[in-house]
């Protein structure tokens, strides 16, 4: 018998909090995507979405069955290409290139729904066959468009799940690098280093409240950014830009709240001052 539990909204904060408390390594990506993306949605149950999940797994691993069966080691390359058959190829998705700045590209069960979204979406998919597989693959913190790197042994590789699985080399990293940050940014190891689980789903929640704010939602883009206080609870940054939006939506007592606890927490003192400033308008506002 297939096990099945209904959705219970209520728990999703719980859930999120239990994911803001857990060791990272132990961050189940597609697992959380799933919840933060069920949020908003009137659906009962996530069932369809994790049996789908655990067809892509199941489908890559019958395929790297067809090639263990020679007596070859798999290379990096074998592991690459089943994903890309089996992600894109088997299952249909690709990258959003006529509607790219949509919501929905950035929320995991339209995706999956759609076989459409964002770079970091199909890269949480990516990333779940991968270490389904036992790969070594890890998120970049390349900016604007989210990248992957594969590891096996000596072969390592950087990964674009946006187009295919395409491998980037570095000309492509510099050109892609200036187009989001101006001719004069130079790529540098920053841009090669490692994210963590949560540093991924905080950029994936990002993408989302970006969207909000540009479609004049700041209502809902505030519940983004609890949500992810819930994944974060200790990343100043993210306290201080949640008390500044409910402080221009005109939750005062709220506002000083969560600004009074940035300033307890954040050990770089360069947002202090202005934090500083904004509080003191806020308190005089009680007045």
């Amino acid at each position: 018998m297939l096990d099945r539990k209904p959705l219970d909204h209520s728990e999703i904060d719980t859930f999120l909090q239990a994911i803001g408390q857990a060791e990272d390594g132990d961050i189940n990506l597609a697992e959380c995507a799933l919840q933060l993306a069920a949020d908003d949605r009137e659906i009962t149950s996530l069932d369809r979405y994790k049996d789908h999940l655990k067809c892509l797994v199941n489908d890559a691993h019958s395929l790297m069955a067809q090639i263990q069966s020679n007596e070859a080691e798999p290379t990096l390359g074998d592991y690459l290409s089943t994903i890309e058959t089996v992600l894109y190829d088997l299952h249909g998705y690709k990258g959003d290139k006529d509607d790219y700045d949509n919501l929905e590209n950035a929320n995991i069960i339209s995706v999956i729904d759609q076989r459409k979204g964002l770079p970091i979406v199909l890269g949480i998919l990516y990333i779940h066959i991968a270490r389904a597989l036992s790969m070594e693959v890890d998120g970049l913190n390349f900016p604007g468009h989210f990248l992957l790197r594969a590891v096996r042994g000596k072969e390592r590789q950087i990964i674009d799940p946006f187009q295919r699985g395409e491998i980037r080399n570095t000309p492509w990293l510099r050109k892609t690098l200036k187009s989001y940050l101006g001719k004069d940014a130079e790529l540098t190891s920053d841009y090669s280093r490692s994210v963590s689980n949560r540093g991924i789903l905080l950029r994936l929640q990002n993408n989302v409240k970006i969207r909000l704010i540009e479609a004049k939602e700041p209502e809902k883009a505030l519940a983004v950014l609890q949500q992810m206080l819930l994944i974060a609870p200790q990343e100043p940054s993210i306290w201080r830009e949640t008390g500044m939006l409910q402080a221009f939506l005109n939750n005062i007592l709220a506002a000083i709240k969560t600004l009074e606890h940035y300033l307890m927490i954040e050990e770089d003192p360069r947002g202090h001052p202005e934090t500083a400033i904004l509080l003191q308008q806020l308190r005089t506002q009680l007045n």
